[in-house]
């Protein structure tokens, strides 16, 4: 996947984790924990029904524990769009 594809992954990831109110949401980098963003489990199903919603992708509940950071989650959509 190009650069651009997981420069406009991230920024989803950035829009979506804004919708739903996560304090520094845009600032977010690949490198960014959910952690570091206090991102909780219901934020995280919001973030992957939406992730799924734009890419057309199934991410099953396995998948979804091994997503630690944004960067998880990017590596995750491309391997599913791909």
């Amino acid at each position: 996947m190009s650069t651009t594809d997981q420069t406009d992954v991230l920024q989803t990831i950035r829009d979506e984790l804004a919708a739903i109110k996560v304090p520094g949401a845009q600032e977010a980098t690949p490198e960014t924990t959910w952690a570091d963003l206090d991102v909780d489990s219901l934020d995280l199903v919001e973030l992957v029904k939406a992730l799924e919603d734009r890419y057309e992708v199934q991410i099953a509940d396995g998948e979804l524990k091994k997503i630690e950071s944004v960067g998880d989650a990017i590596a995750l959509v491309e391997s599913l769009r791909s």
